[in-house]
Order: C-alpha cells, then sequence, then structure tokens
C-alpha cells in the first residue's frame, strides 16, 4: 500500500517546475528526501509543496505524515519524510480516554 502512495506522492512532487531535480532515497528503513532547485527557495517554501502533496493521501487514506528537515547546501535540501499508519488502542486501560475501545462502534 504504502509502496503506490510513495509513488504517487514522487509524482506529485516531480510536477511542480520550483524543483528540477528530486529523489528519494530509502536509507535504514528511512526515506530521505533529495530535492534542488533552480531558483532561490527556502526550506519552509519546499517543506509546504511536501505537505501539500502529503494531504492529498491522508484525507484519502488513513495515514499520518511527518517531515523534518535535515540540511542544505546551495539550492540542495535534504528531509526526511515518513507516512506511517496511526495505532489504534485495541484495549481499555481504565483511564476513561476518549477514544475508548468501549466506545467504538462496530
Amino acid at each position: 500500500m504504502l509502496d503506490g502512495i510513495w509513488e504517487q506522492f514522487t509524482n506529485c512532487i516531480s510536477n511542480y517546475k520550483q524543483i528540477t531535480h528530486f529523489s528519494n532515497k530509502l536509507i535504514c528503513g528511512v526515506n530521505f528526501l533529495y530535492v534542488q532547485s533552480e531558483i532561490k527557495m527556502k526550506e519552509e517554501e519546499i517543506k509546504n509543496l511536501f505537505i501539500t502533496c502529503s494531504k492529498q493521501f491522508t484525507d484519502e487514506f488513513k495515514l499520518i505524515y511527518r517531515i523534518e528537515f535535515i540540511r542544505k547546501e546551495d539550492n540542495h535540501f535534504v528531509f526526511r519524510h515518513r507516512f506511517y499508519v496511526p495505532n489504534k488502542k485495541m484495549f481499555c486501560c481504565g483511564n476513561q480516554c476518549t477514544d475508548c475501545t468501549r466506545f467504538r462502534k462496530t
């Protein structure tokens, strides 16, 4: 499932003309996104592009994303990006949580 989402995410990022080169490297189970742009961009601008593309999939599927800036050199940026499925509670812990399994409808 996540392979297809990563492929769609890569296609989404590739559509932006501000980004001249984009690659995704999986290192020790963590996705690192390498971005290069011709124009001078701030890390927040690129992060917002990632957020825009990521939100497409979190709305459609029950996914959460996390994006962290790693480093920048000239117009080369590196981010760590992760899509993951949120954990659901499997049992009642007795702390009267609002998302308690006792209140879940089947």
